[in-house]
Order: structure tokens, then sequence, then C-alpha cells
């Protein structure tokens, strides 16, 4: 193979790429920002309505108001609440009027009094966020207020209040400081980075096979001095090329929204904020070993869908007909991201890091998490090297086949 034809070729399909403003925006624009968006925005996000929430008065529609016992209007009062007295509690929560209510019975007092145990009912929507965000602040009075009646009978039997936990117990998270950092969400670190990585191969492959066809250009390169595996090698490194563009920008997303919320927007979070933040994974410990791993994987992941997006796309007469054939691919990736958040109960088994795409996603993970073992690595990398060699094996073949090329 000649170099110099190669590059001219790569060369070729890079700029043609770099015409259409599409690839601009899907390569870079869009990878750099869209992590931190997720990272930083959504925690932001979702911590401000929690606050709001709490910070917020609610009104509790009460059945039953005239009977509720002062130590609990009280407790309730105290979680910023306004009662209500109504008449239907179900249908107000029901009809959204109302977004969460309390039935007190009207015995209640002579229950009490006597020691009897009684109930409360409390009417919310679980499939509705605000509906229990409200039902918290009225469980949190309720609890209390039986907290309280608890312990004054068992003062008038000679016990103390703790009596009933008898066993104080105390959880300590083992975690890594990585592990603690990357939160609950970093599975969709690797997931983006995927995603990204064939949306911004994609435009260049089906353009440099299918779309050469469909111009009538494929002619004129295959006339050229090039070789068949030149023309291919130099398809496929500009498709490599906007494929690591895009995943490195989401690389760069990654860092820049751990270093972003750790040193500047997390100074200024509430304690609630700061625990959304960590869940979604936005105090990511980035270190020069994750990022190193996380580049060099993403650069084999990218060969890997380059080779990918080469082999099947130069079989479309059109460029339209291209896009149907690669569609599909995006649930390859979209699968096993979505597996990783139960990654924990397979992403040791060794034979994990064979599987392709799947085994560089659990990678990513375990690079972020601060857990990928020497031997995963090289598993890992030499089965992407492995397929991604195979792929292009199998495009050059094709290439040579005159049924594909002059398909029309």
């Amino acid at each position: 193979m000649r170099l110099n034809i190669i590059n001219h070729i790569a060369k070729k399909e890079i700029i043609s790429t770099l015409r259409d403003r599409r690839a601009i925006i899907s390569s870079i624009v869009l990878p750099l920002l869209i992590l931190p968006a997720m990272m930083i925005g959504m925690p932001f996000l979702i911590g401000s309505i929690f606050e709001g929430e709490q910070d917020n008065i609610s009104q509790i529609a009460v059945l039953g108001l005239e009977n509720m016992p002062e130590s609990l209007e009280e407790k309730l009062l105290a979680q910023n609440t306004e009662l209500i007295a109504v008449e239907n509690p179900m249908e107000l929560v029901q009809d959204g009027s109302y977004q969460v209510a309390l039935e007190i019975p009207a015995n209640i007092s002579t229950k009490i009094a006597s020691k009897e145990n009684f109930e409360l009912k409390v009417y919310a929507k679980e499939a509705s966020l605000k509906s229990s965000l409200n039902s918290m602040k009225l469980n949190a009075a309720i609890s209390a207020f039986k907290q309280e009646i608890v312990v004054s009978r068992l003062a008038d039997v000679g016990l103390r209040g703790d009596v009933l936990e008898p066993i104080q117990i105390t959880t300590i998270d083992a975690s890594s400081k990585a592990e603690k950092s990357s939160g609950q969400m970093a599975w969709l670190i690797p997931f983006f980075i995927a995603i990204w990585s064939l949306a911004g191969g994609q435009i260049t492959a089906l353009d440099a096979t299918a779309g050469e066809k469909e111009r009538g250009t494929l002619e004129a390169l295959l006339a050229s001095p090039a070789r068949r595996i030149e023309i291919v090698m130099g398809k496929f490194l500009a498709t490599l090329f906007f494929s690591l563009a895009a995943s490195t920008m989401a690389i760069v997303g990654y860092i820049g929204s751990g270093v972003l919320t750790r040193n500047i927007f997390s100074k200024n979070l509430s304690e609630s904020t700061q625990e959304i933040v960590s869940a979604f994974g936005g105090n990511l410990n980035v270190t020069f070993s994750s990022i190193s791993l996380l580049f060099v994987s993403s650069i084999l992941l990218a060969a890997l869908i380059a080779a990918l997006l080469i082999s099947i796309s130069m079989f479309a007469r059109s460029y339209k007909e291209a896009q149907s054939y690669v569609a599909p691919l995006s649930m390859f990736m979209v699968i096993p991201a979505v597996g990783l958040q139960f990654s924990e109960f397979f992403a040791d088994k060794l034979i994990i890091h064979a599987v392709p795409i799947l085994n560089v996603l659990v990678l990513m993970d375990k690079a972020v998490k601060g857990k990928a073992q020497a031997i995963e690595i090289i598993v890992t990398w030499l089965s992407m090297i492995a397929i991604a060699l195979v792929l292009l094996v199998f495009a050059y073949r094709n290439f040579k086949r005159e049924g594909v090329i002059f398909r029309t």
C-alpha cells in the first residue's frame, strides 16, 4: 500500500465532509455540549425542582380537619404546608386539584387517649413526581407524630423511647474515590461516547461509498492509479477521523463537566443538590490514567465503527438506501450501553471483554470508576483490533467485486 495515495483519498473525503455543516455540528459541537448538559445541567434542574418544592407552601387537602390532633397539625405546618378542609380527597387528587390529601378518622382523639391503634389515609399519585414530593412532607410529619405517640406510650409503662431500636445500624461507604465521584449514572459516559462515535463517522462513510455511487464519481476514482485496498483504507481513515473527533469531543465534555462542577459549581450548591449531582456523576474524578484509557478505547471503538460503516454502506445503491442499512446499528450501541446499569453482575467475567462493543463500553465504565484490570484491558483491546481488521478485510474483498461496486 502507498501511504501517500491513502492519505490523498482520506484528505479528499475529509474535505468533502467538512463542507457539510451537519458534519461539524454532529461531530464536534453536539458531543462537546451533551455530556456537560447531562452531568451538570440535569442535576441542577432536578435539584432546583426538589429545593423549590421544599421551599414552596404545599396545599394539603384534609378530610376531617376538625379532628386533627394539635401536635400533628404543628408538625404538618412546620413542613411548609397549608391545610385545606375538603369532603372528597380521592377525587381532588385524581383531578389534580391537590397533589396530596389526608383523611383523619373522627375518633382519633379517643383512640389516642385509650392507647388504641388507628389509621391515617394518605392520597397521592405514585407516578407523579410532584405528588410524591408533596407526600414526602406529609409522611415526614406523620412519622414524627407516630414516633411521639410511641415514646409517650412507652413512657407510661416505664420504658425509654429507644427500647424498640436495640440495634443501631451504621452504613459506611466502602467505594473508592473514583466510584463515589462517578455516581450511579456514570454509564451515560460510555453510552454517549459510543453514540457520538457512530453519529460522527456515519456521514462520511455514507457519502464516501453510497454517495459516490449516486454521484457517479466512484468510477473516476476506480480509473485512477489508486489500488482498491488504498481506496478502502483512505475512506476508512476519513470515517475514523470524524468518528474519533466526535468521541474525543464527548471525552472533552466529560473532563470539562467534572472540572467545572468540582471547582466552580459545587461550592454554591445546597446539600440536596450536591447529592443529586453526585448521583449523576457530576463530581467526576478525572485522572490521567482514566482519560488515557478512555481515549485509547475510543480509538478502537471508532475504528470498529468506521470499518463496520464502510462494510455495510458500500452495498447500498444510494445515500438514502445506505441510511436505512446503518440505522439499526444504533441499537447495537444502545442495548449494551443500557445494560451497563447492571454491569456489576457480569462485568467481572473475562468472557464479556471478548464481546464486541459491549466489551469496550464495560471497559470505559470501569475506567470512569477506576476499576479496570490489566487483563481486561488487554482482552478488550485485542478483541476490538481483531474484529476491526476482519471488517476491513471484508470491506476490501467486497470492494473488489464488480457486482457490489456497480450495483444499481
